[in-house]
């Protein structure tokens, strides 16, 4: 599906867009509060300051994304693949993180206040400026 597409199906009020491959999508600053995007392919998408509160991320592979500055506040990614990806400053407050892969992930600044991290891969996960 073309990124226009979803934009427009999700503006016309859809939510469920389960296993749909957004690879490279450019979703800067879009508002994408309570969406469905379990098992969605977004390798490499560019969702800097997108909004997914509340979004389902279950297993999504988000691998090399730029997430930088997302809110993520209460999203559920359990066992998403987040490996490379950058979320300097991401809003993850309260998201459900369990066994979810952030190894070699970009974490300066970001907000993980009450996130459920059980069984989450951290592996070479970067927390500072010159890790």
């Amino acid at each position: 599906m073309e990124t226009s597409d979803f934009l427009s199906l999700y503006r016309s009020g859809r939510k469920e867009f389960p296993s749909i491959d957004l690879s490279g999508a450019n979703l800067c600053n879009v508002d994408l509060h309570k969406v469905n995007l379990s098992w969605a392919r977004l390798y490499k998408a560019n969702l800097a300051d997108a909004k997914l509160t509340r979004a389902n991320l279950v297993g999504a592979d988000l691998s090399g994304a730029d997430l930088k500055g997302a809110d993520l506040h209460r999203a559920n990614l359990r066992k998403a693949n987040l490996k490379g990806a950058d979320l300097r400053r991401a809003d993850l407050r309260d998201s459900d993180l369990r066994g979810a892969d952030l190894s070699w992930a970009y974490l300066q600044g970001a907000e993980l206040e009450g996130a459920i991290m059980l069984d989450t891969k951290l592996h070479k996960a970067v927390w500072k400026t010159g890790n």
